[in-house]
């Protein structure tokens, strides 16, 4: 049975806020190191997945934080409910994803942007999620993107985090 758009929006919107509060009470593993964020030559932000075999992608959100916005969220969800994703240029949907919600629609400053990503291995949960601010984000230089380091981020060389890493990828 094919869901309707509005029932994707929802179940994402579902699925985002279900996520945020379990992350909130800590009752589950922290998410691994399966998300970098890098700038495009033309100053955008593009999310890699690390290559992780047999991953399925289903939901990924950005949520913005401080300022005078409030907290704002740009979400896409899968319209397949699974499968494939090396990477998105934020506040753009691929090819088989579809914007759950639109609230957020650039990285500003004075701001913290939380980039999460929800999916599983062999019907295993497993999440990826990194923090950053625009400072942290405008400073990166060609070949070099920004991990989760605690709830922050840290730059690295791009050729570092697409090394094939077995533990990112296993479910704990």
């Amino acid at each position: 049975m094919e869901l309707s758009l509005k029932k994707r929006r929802a179940v994402a919107t579902l699925a985002v806020v279900a996520i945020t509060a379990v992350a909130a009470v800590g009752c589950s593993p922290a998410p691994k190191a399966l998300l970098a964020v890098e700038r495009t030559d033309m100053g955008g932000a593009r999310v890699l997945v690390a290559p992780c075999p047999e991953y399925s992608a289903q939901l990924l959100s950005v949520a913005g934080s401080g300022g005078n916005i409030g907290f704002k969220r740009w979400a896409i969800v899968n319209d397949a409910m699974g499968g494939p994703l090396d990477s998105v240029e934020l506040f753009s949907a691929p090819q088989g994803w579809s914007v759950a919600e639109s609230e957020l629609s650039d990285l500003k400053g004075g701001r913290t942007y939380t980039v999460v990503l929800d999916g599983g291995v062999r019907g295993m949960g497993l999440d990826g999620e990194v923090s950053f601010t625009p400072d942290r984000f405008e400073a990166l230089k060609p070949g070099q993107v920004l991990v989760r380091d605690g709830k922050g981020a840290r730059t690295i060389k791009k050729s570092e985090f697409m090394k094939n890493d077995s533990g990112r990828c296993t479910p704990d």
